[in-house]
């Protein structure tokens, strides 16, 4: 039985045990990835400072991508997935994992923003 509690409490997903094949993608990962994409999706300072980080890895700069869409997202890009960038409406899934993104991105949790919390 696999359940990744976090994700599906936040969610309301929660009510009946999952199991089986069809439910061995639901991993802590996939939560962890959810939670911090759910992140940068919405903080686009964030996402300006991880993009960075990451261009400052062995990945280097010309692999990062183009990570405007979240670091200067355009008015087509907020018409597109409102509810998506609606802090209030995903804070439970960004929270999830937020304190260790923002760890690894080497940002104190006290001093972010509290748009951010």
């Amino acid at each position: 039985m696999c359940r990744p509690a976090g994700r599906d409490a936040a969610t309301g997903a929660d009510a009946h045990p999952l199991g089986g094949a069809d439910y061995a993608w639901r991993t802590w990962m996939d939560e962890t990835v959810v939670s911090w994409a759910t992140c940068l999706l919405t903080d686009a300072d964030l996402a300006t400072v991880a993009a960075a980080c990451l261009a400052a890895t062995h990945h280097g700069a010309d692999r990062v991508g183009d990570a405007c869409r979240l670091t200067i997202p355009s008015p087509r890009d907020h018409r597109a997935a409102p509810l998506l960038r609606h802090p209030d409406l995903v804070s439970p899934i960004a929270d999830l994992h937020r304190e260790t993104l923002l760890g690894l991105l080497d940002i104190d949790p006290a001093r972010s923003s509290p748009e951010r919390r």
